[in-house]
């Protein structure tokens, strides 16, 4: 029977038990074969009749993994080796040795009553995003598959370390073989229960985490709807960072961040983002519609209606466009009359009806290839002078619709009621709004930029740029 001072692997002292099943056994050891001595975790396999195959393979396939992986906030590999029936107590066992993390572990500190604030949850998410980044930007990628508060290492030094690989699934190790459904109730979505876990995977185990860290209750024990947690009520946070963890934990893949490197972004948009302008404490004259309550925000901002500048932009473009169509008449009548001429002139001159036909086509290809080249060139001209009367139209006509929920928001481009643009996202992806003339403003997300109003002043732009930030965030 194994036991505390045993020497495994020639070099690893057993000091003390951390945990153990039927199959399972993980030890803090000392590694003596260094100088000096330092502590290591030492877990253990057995192998027996009653073990599963798939057992084995993820205990190998987490060797193999963590011997690839070097990065300061994983355990590194040290070492592997394998016991033999008469050490092992009649049973053969596989041991794997990695770097010990002094410190203690996200669950421990749950259990002991501990409670955290936003700026602690916010940097452990951090801390985790950037070790999600570089495992699933590793070629291939790797996913942890088992995230959650007892496998998240607190360190002495406040930094946080994810740890136990044994669910770890190597994409290309998997490709076209049996899945082996791995995973923790309530921090596992349903895409890998179904055996098709992928980098947005571990983003809802690290919501859920966050989650569980936030109420101190595990995220299967709090209610749900439509299968999505509901935690809200139950937390005094920012409200951008509650909408950020429902969009991580989301169970709708799709309406997930899609990589860790998206959702740190939007994470550190959060809370970076600000307004340089001094704030407005009154609402200017404004014919802009806002309706504000905890839940949801709804704005209408009307159409502006043809200003001076646009009366003069129209008139120009009518002028130039009655200038233009008598020039191309009086350009179609000069080729027809040069071309007539010309035939004429040919027909008296030609000997034989042979020379007339031959001289005739040529004439008329002429005729049509000057007139088509001029109508092809006054074409263009109108196209564009089209163009712009319709596009000052359009903003002198159109107004724009912007309605943000707790979890979605939707934006509406109109002409009159006529919804002719319509863009929809999560509310947790809206990374900034911004000026970006004197009188227009954007509202940025993950999927592009939108320009929203024109002909606003300087006073109505600053104030409902707030408003949208101070209900955000």
């Amino acid at each position: 029977m194994l036991q505390a001072g045993q020497i495994l692997g020639d070099r690893y002292q057993l000091q003390q038990k951390l945990g153990q099943n039927a199959a399972r056994q993980t030890w803090l050891a000392t590694d003596v074969g260094v100088s000096p001595t330092q502590s290591a975790i030492v877990k253990l396999l057995a192998f027996s009749p009653q073990m599963h195959w798939d057992e084995l393979k993820l205990f190998e396939r987490e060797s193999q993994v963590l011997k690839n992986l070097h990065h300061p906030q994983i355990p590194q590999y040290r070492d592997s080796f394998s016991i033999d029936k008469q050490t092992g107590d009649g049973l053969c066992w596989f041991g794997l040795v990695h770097d010990y993390i002094p410190g203690v572990s996200l669950r421990q500190l749950l259990d002991g009553g501990k409670r955290f604030t936003e700026a602690q949850l916010l940097s452990f998410a951090t801390g985790v995003l950037e070790i999600l980044i570089y495992l699933h930007e590793l070629s291939p990628p790797v996913l942890h598959r088992d995230i959650k508060p007892s496998n998240l290492i607190l360190s002495e030094d406040e930094q946080v370390y994810l740890v136990d690989f044994g669910a770890v699934q190597n994409r290309a190790a998997v490709e076209g073989a049996t899945f082996t459904v791995v995973g923790t109730s309530g921090y596992t979505p349903l895409e890998q229960f179904w055996g098709r876990a992928v980098p947005a995977s571990d983003l809802y185990a690290l919501g859920a985490t966050l989650i569980h860290l936030l109420t101190g209750t595990a995220p299967a024990d709090l209610p749900q709807r439509n299968l999505q947690i509901q935690f809200s009520d139950k937390v005094s946070i920012s409200p951008s960072f509650v909408r950020w963890i429902g969009a991580i934990a989301h169970p709708d893949i799709d309406q997930r961040f899609s990589t860790a490197r998206q959702a740190l972004e939007a994470l550190q948009a959060n809370y970076s983002l600000d307004i340089a302008s001094p704030k407005i404490t009154q609402r200017p004259p404004t014919h802009i519609q806002l309706r504000k309550s905890s839940h949801e925000l709804k704005i209408k901002i009307p159409q502006p209606g043809i200003s001076f500048r646009g009366i003069i932009k129209v008139a120009g473009i009518l002028i130039q466009t009655i200038c233009l169509l008598p020039f191309m008449l009086i350009d179609s009548l000069l080729i027809v009359g040069v071309s007539g001429g010309l035939l004429g002139f040919l027909w008296w001159m030609a000997a034989d009806f042979y020379e007339v036909s031959v001289f005739v086509t040529l004439s008329l290809l002429g005729a049509v290839a000057l007139l088509g080249r001029g109508w092809l060139a006054a074409g263009k001209v109108l196209v564009r002078m089209l163009a712009g009367l319709s596009e000052e139209l359009f903003a002198a006509f159109s107004n724009s619709r912007i309605y943000i929920d707790t979890d979605n928001f939707v934006i509406e481009w109109r002409l009159w009621d006529y919804c002719y643009r319509r863009q929809r996202g999560k509310t947790a992806h809206l990374k900034k709004i911004k000026d970006i003339s004197s009188q227009e403003f954007t509202i940025q997300t993950n999927l592009g930029t939108y320009k929203l109003a024109q002909e606003l002043s300087e006073h109505e732009r600053r104030w409902l740029i707030q408003e949208i930030h101070d209900w955000l965030y």
